[in-house]
């Protein structure tokens, strides 16, 4: 008997180990597990970032289906499923011997397939490689759940098997099933719920509840019933669960922000392939601006406007808390599915403020620092003020407060309109697909394209003191890159100048607070008002708007501070309620200081009339003002005396500004300033000496263009000679400033065809003038 024993149990240990090495050559060589079609492709449901269903969009081939892990699957449901379906799951390696006899004879004694036998890791494998139901597909399923037990645990087991197994017509999984039949979540069912989930997978079409109640009906009190007899649920809670009624109706998917969702898949869908996207929109803020939006439209349509869109974004995360694409997504003869916060569009003058910024940033200027505005040209680009008017002399400030173009394309030349350029893609502003120098200096005045969602972005960094971090859209516990793309000083100076702009009139209808909080905020409006902007930032949010039409028309009534400004307030006066009004704290590497009120300057000892000024301690230039000189002149003729002239005359000294040659003659023949006065005409010294004399080109020179020669081949010289005390000649081309150079430097221009007045100063505002010819 010991000896049979131990043949016995040879026999099993060599049959167990050669039956277990066959399996795993099986598996490895001949028949490998395509473990691949385990995973299908996904449907795609977007949530808000409190897990309210925004919208959801079908898998390509047209099924729904939600990838849920077994953690976030009811346990109930998981334990009606075993004892419906597999009571033995945890135990057996795949496969329940007893299970395959029993359906076998029940088979033998019906005389057709009543039931498979089938284990729920048989299930998955015929879910995995569909065969016929017929003893080699038997053999099949057998050996892949044999398969499917070696690779995965039964957790993992489970979890595939709710994410595959049909619920009827295009569900597939119990992530779709919980929500197209219940409108919930699989971990929020209830016990009938469950038990409904349980009975459909048998016969899908059979138990639908919205195709056949009555059936689907039977099947969950069946699966109630034996719950109880097992003593899984107790008899109140089976009588609560039979009293509950059978869903007849799938339940509609939702269609919350809807250009925002279909943004996301169509821009993201590399990103979130396992179908449950928890977004950034806070849906209380997204519902208001949608409502904010309609009201307004209804208020544009007659001025010939009939597309708004908004953006919202959380300063501290950068997260994207609303977006309105268009008034109505469903608008077809306005376009209306057009996603306008991704449009690319001409910003207008929304971006002067960041040449500003750089203004500060670099040193180059402060507020009270003063900019020209006057006519100049660069290589023949003339820019003008919106009025078509000049101002002369402006404060940093206030050409930025009135948004005014000639100002901001000087800075932008001091600057670089490289570094310009770079700045803004730095900054995020990701449509400049063109070289720098193709946009030239008018890209500080939108000429080029930028999307709403880009610009809003590039504000929020102002708003969190200069750090610019990426859009972010989707809630997730990676931190993108952020980076310091401005000094909380520059931002601050920013800040406090956009927040001084005086708000457009606001109707009472849109039911504003009286305590309407403190918002920096700048406007837009392109060429040929297209387009019309509006961003608002403080230390909580940014809130930007777009109006204008998708067609491209323009209107009359398309001006930022017209058509998009009060949406913009109306939308932060709501999102703002019950948060603290606060500001931005000053820097403490900001100073104040006084400067000339003239200049801009630190003072000499001849300025009298002081303001105060912010400067970046440190970095800001610290020049003394250099337009207050004294002046000797005679008090009986008004000449100017010098040492060698100052016998000829009644000296007396006085404080008079001394402007740049580029600005005195402006100036003065705009009643500006005073003129200086000439110098006294006996003098024989040093500032008798004549003015600069035009060496090239000579008086009424014909210039001939060519279009055989290359254009940088054909460029006229521009040379003068000037006394030894001049530094620098100032070259004016058509009453525009051309060139500044200095007394030994030559300066070519690049004709363009007309008549051509010239004329060379010094630094004593001394000139001559020629004409020439181009043709």
């Amino acid at each position: 008997m010991r000896n049979f024993s131990r043949r016995f149990l040879k026999i099993f240990l060599i049959t167990a180990v050669s039956g277990s090495a066959l399996l795993l050559l099986f598996d490895l060589v001949f028949f490998p597990l395509p473990a691949e079609k385990l995973s299908r492709q996904s449907s795609y449901f977007i949530y808000d970032r409190d897990g309210r269903l925004l919208n959801c969009f079908a898998s390509p081939d047209q099924f729904w289906r939600l990838p849920v892990e077994l953690d976030s699957i009811s346990p109930l449901l998981v334990k009606t499923v075993l004892n419906t379906e597999d009571r033995w799951f945890p135990y057996h390696p795949g496969v329940n011997p007893v299970s395959l006899l029993t359906a076998m004879v029940d088979n033998v004694e019906s005389g057709s397939i009543a039931r498979g036998g089938s284990t729920i890791t048989m299930q998955i494998a015929r879910m995995m490689e569909p065969k016929s139901r017929n003893i080699g597909g038997k053999l099949i399923e057998i050996f892949r759940a044999l398969q499917l037990e070696m690779h995965y645990s039964k957790n993992e087991l489970l979890e595939i098997y709710f994410n595959l197994i049909p619920y009827g017509g295009n569900i597939e999984g119990v992530g779709t099933a919980a929500y197209f039949y219940f409108g919930k979540r699989p971990y929020e069912l209830s016990y009938s719920e469950a038990a409904i989930l349980a009975g459909i997978p048998s016969s899908p079409n059979n138990y639908r509840p919205d195709l056949n109640p009555e059936k689907c009906r039977g099947r969950r009190d069946r699966i109630l019933h034996q719950l109880h007899q097992q003593r899984i649920i107790d008899s109140k809670i089976l009588t609560d669960a039979l009293k509950e009624e059978i869903p007849t109706e799938r339940k509609e998917r939702p269609e919350y922000a809807p250009h925002f969702c279909q943004t996301l898949i169509a821009d993201l869908s590399s990103e979130i392939r396992q179908g449950g996207i928890r977004s950034t929109i806070r849906m209380d803020i997204q519902a208001l601006c949608e409502r904010l939006t309609l009201s307004y439209a209804n208020v544009l349509k007659d001025k010939d406007i009939n597309n708004l869109s908004i953006v919202v974004i959380d300063n501290h995360s950068s997260e994207l808390l609303a977006m309105v694409g268009s008034p109505d997504f469903y608008d077809k003869k306005h376009q209306g599915q057009i996603n306008g916060s991704f449009a690319p569009r001409s910003p207008g003058s929304a971006l002067k403020p960041f040449a500003y910024a750089l203004g500060f940033e670099k040193g180059l200027i402060t507020p009270a620092s003063i900019l020209d505005d006057i006519p100049v040209s660069y290589s023949g680009y003339s820019p003008e003020n919106y009025d078509e008017k000049y101002n002369g002399i402006v404060t940093a400030s206030d050409a930025l407060i009135r948004s005014l173009n000639v100002p901001a394309v000087n800075l932008t030349a001091d600057l670089g309109i490289q570094d310009f350029y770079e700045f803004l893609q730095t900054g995020g502003i990701s449509t400049l697909d063109r070289k720098y120098y193709h946009y030239g200096l008018p890209l500080v005045l939108g000429a080029c394209e930028v999307t709403l969602a880009d610009l809003a972005n590039l504000y929020a960094a102002l708003g969190r003191k200069g750090i610019y971090r990426p859009l972010k859209m989707i809630m997730k516990n990676d931190i993108k890159k952020s980076y310091d793309l401005l000094s909380e000083e520059a931002c601050y100076m920013i800040s406090q100048i956009l927040s001084e702009l005086k708000r457009p009139n606001l109707k009472a209808s849109w039911e504003f607070t009286r305590d309407l909080p403190t918002v920096a905020w700048k406007t837009g409006t392109s060429y040929g008002r297209r387009d019309a902007w509006a961003i608002g930032y403080n230390p909580h949010f940014t809130v930007a708007v777009w109006a204008g039409n998708f067609s491209g028309e323009g209107s009359p009534w398309l001006v930022g501070v017209e058509s998009a400004a009060p949406l913009m307030f109306a939308v932060f006066n709501q999102i703002m309620q019950g948060h603290e009004h606060v500001w931005f704290e000053k820097p403490s590497g900001l100073g104040t200081r006084y400067v000339c009120a003239q200049s801009g300057l630190p003072p000499n000892d001849y300025c009298q009339d002081l303001v105060s000024d912010l400067y970046i301690m440190g970095i800001t230039k610290n020049t003394r003002c250099d337009i207050h000189k004294a002046i000797i002149v005679d008090r009986e003729t008004g000449y100017e005396l010098c040492r060698a002239c100052e016998h000829l005359g009644n000296p007396e000294t006085v404080i008079m500004q001394d402007w740049p040659v580029r600005l005195s003659g402006w100036l003065s023949n705009h009643n500006i300033t005073v003129k200086l006065p000439k110098h006294h005409p006996e003098c024989t010294g040093i500032l008798a000496h004549g003015p600069p004399q035009i060496i090239s080109p000579e008086h009424g020179t014909h210039f001939e263009i060519s279009e055989n020669i290359p254009a940088e081949y054909q460029q006229i010289l521009f040379e003068a000679s000037s006394g030894l005390r001049n530094r620098k000649i100032y070259w004016f081309l058509d009453d525009r400033l051309f060139a500044t150079c200095g007394i030994n430097e030559r300066v070519f221009y690049k004709p363009s065809k007309g008549n051509h007045t010239l004329m060379c100063v010094d630094d004593l505002g001394r000139s001559s003038t020629i004409e020439f010819i181009v043709r």
